[in-house]
């Protein structure tokens, strides 16, 4: 994807689709009102909330009735790695080097961790949490600046799923803020006004690029240009 591409045009009709295609916001709503908008891993019921929030969100492989096991396994791994956390203020575009390094590093480990366990005849499977539950449980507890990805994302971005490949992704997702950042500064405003202007003053920019990515990544929806747009609003 060549960050050339995005536009603040596209970005704002994939925002618009991404609540049209799918109630993920929803969802994503009920897990901050759970939490009362400030979600802690040291908390058994926000684990559960989060639990729940994460099988909405596509995670089939933390399976319901093995919530008890996932949830020990978050809260053990918040317990290592929770603290060497940055701060949630920070946004995807002030990470430096050695906060991408921790942020995958974390990642790494809590992919790993145990998300469930599978009775299949006489033998018992082990499921990890896995890429993409890890990345969505990072999302989660840092809103503004640790990316969700999926599996047609990483096959798109030609990630394997490794610490490595996340912490690259990241860097990616960094480098497209502030292409983003730029688009904002000369239209006149900064990037921390484009929810608003977007009408979703609630959301962070983080969640609108990963709305952009996945509409046009998941469900390859080929957005039109601006020119087309532009078009279309004079058709009336």
């Amino acid at each position: 994807m060549n960050y050339k591409d995005v536009t603040l045009s596209k970005l704002a009709l994939a925002s618009f689709m991404y609540d049209s295609l799918t109630p993920f916001n929803k969802s994503l709503k009920l897990l901050d009102d759970g939490t009362a908008n400030s979600i802690d891993l040291d908390d058994d019921e926000h684990r559960s909330l989060l639990l729940e929030w994460l099988n909405d969100w596509g995670c089939r492989n933390l399976a319901q009735g093995q919530h008890g096991v996932a949830s020990k396994s978050i809260g053990e791994w918040y317990g290592a790695e929770g603290s060497t956390l940055f701060p949630d203020t920070k946004s995807i575009w002030e990470l430096e080097e050695p906060e991408l390094k921790v942020a995958a590093e974390a990642y790494g480990a809590l992919q790993e961790k145990l998300g469930a366990r599978r009775v299949r005849g006489s033998s018992q499977q082990e499921v990890r949490v896995g890429p993409t539950a890890a990345s969505k449980i990072l999302f989660a507890i840092r809103r503004k600046s640790l990316m969700p990805w999926d599996e047609a994302m990483r096959l798109h971005f030609k990630c394997d799923g490794s610490a490595k490949s996340y912490r690259a992704y990241l860097t990616y997702i960094k480098g497209l803020a502030l292409h983003i950042e730029s688009l904002c500064q000369n239209k006149g405003f900064s990037i921390e006004a484009l929810p608003r202007r977007l009408g979703r003053p609630d959301s962070a920019v983080l969640a609108l690029i990963n709305e952009y990515i996945w509409v046009t990544v998941t469900r390859q929806v080929a957005l039109p240009s601006s020119a087309t747009l532009v078009r279309w609003t004079e058709l009336g």
